[in-house]
């Protein structure tokens, strides 16, 4: 029932299929996993897809991302209320909604608890409109574009310009929790927070920051 790569195939996300399985706690999904949600009639959800959407690897797509704390909880960041705790069920209860998780490689309770306390320090914090909209702009054709003739440099550039040292956005968040060992600037955590969306950190291209997939989905 957990999504497994081809074998037949190299170990990239375009080898992931989908299944639908039941939300188990203790099973697929448990304390420090990180979650990645997508609603397709979700408007904010469906637009950052669309931006986000030149650089994806795979047929999944994510467009938010979560760390469990426990059976029906998390900790996110939301443009509503800025980084809280929230009930996992609103993602479970929703049929528009797919929700996937991946466990950080060798997680154990303590690493677990580390990456929480992190994401705990973070409460209340605002959302960073601000770095959001730099997402967006660096997702665009005109974005991809210009980012290739600067190797990579005008998104970081403008990411950091745009960057809120107080506030977050749910990727940047995640990503600052998961930048700690054993995880230090491992894979994608080698680039810098602010710069990382949701569909980047899910797909891990380099294999280091996450065990093996398993995901679950909710469909219509």
């Amino acid at each position: 029932m957990s999504a497994q790569p081809n074998k037949s195939q190299n170990k990239t996300p375009s080898s992931i299929k989908k299944q639908n399985r039941t939300p188990k706690y203790g099973d697929n999904y448990n304390r420090g996993y990180i979650g990645f949600t997508y609603n397709d009639s979700n408007f904010v959800s469906r637009g950052i897809a669309y931006f986000t959407g030149l650089g994806r690897m795979s047929d999944i797509i994510t467009t938010h991302t979560l760390i469990v704390t426990g059976a029906d909880e998390c900790i996110e960041a939301h443009a509503q209320s800025g980084v809280q705790r929230s009930n996992l069920s609103k993602y479970f209860d929703d049929e528009q909604c797919d929700i996937f998780f991946r466990k950080p490689r060798g997680l154990s309770e303590d690493i677990a608890t580390n990456l929480i306390n992190r994401a705990e320090q973070e409460l209340n914090s605002e959302y960073d409109l601000r770095l959001i909209a730099a997402h967006a702009a660096a997702g665009t054709m005109l974005g991809h574009f210009l980012n290739r003739l600067s190797q990579g440099q005008l998104e970081k550039q403008i990411a950091q310009l745009l960057n809120k040292a107080d506030a977050w956005i749910c990727s940047e968040l995640i990503a600052y929790c998961l930048d700690q060992d054993p995880y230090k600037d491992q894979g994608i955590l080698k680039e810098p927070w602010e710069t990382i969306s949701s569909q980047e950190l899910f797909e891990d291209s380099l294999g280091q920051i996450f065990e093996p997939w398993r995901d679950f989905q909710q469909q219509n």
